[in-house]
């Protein structure tokens, strides 16, 4: 079975979902149900940002220069962030 290529545009990725076959649903919510967390990730949220490629690219090399991880990079921006307007470093 051939996969569905990916949306591309907003619109059709935030619209209501084509009704799919009764045992593909689901197989889906059980393999969902079984997901398993990695343990750095437990009791935290995502945030999404939208970068230009340039600072993409940046991001990426202190990274390197750095020997530290973009996710590490982010939280240490973010507490950063909290600092500047008084807020407590929790990230």
């Amino acid at each position: 079975m051939a996969r569905a290529k990916p949306a591309n545009d907003l619109a059709s990725i935030f619209s209501a979902p084509s009704p799919t076959p009764a045992g593909v649903e689901e197989s889906t919510a059980t393999a969902n149900q079984s997901r398993v967390r990695a343990a750095s990730r437990e009791g935290k949220r995502g945030k999404l940002v939208y970068l230009t490629e340039a600072a993409e690219k940046q991001l990426s090399y202190m990274g390197l220069e750095q020997d530290k991880t973009q996710q590490a990079l982010m939280v240490e921006a973010v507490n950063l962030l909290f600092a500047h307007y008084g807020r407590d470093q929790i990230a």
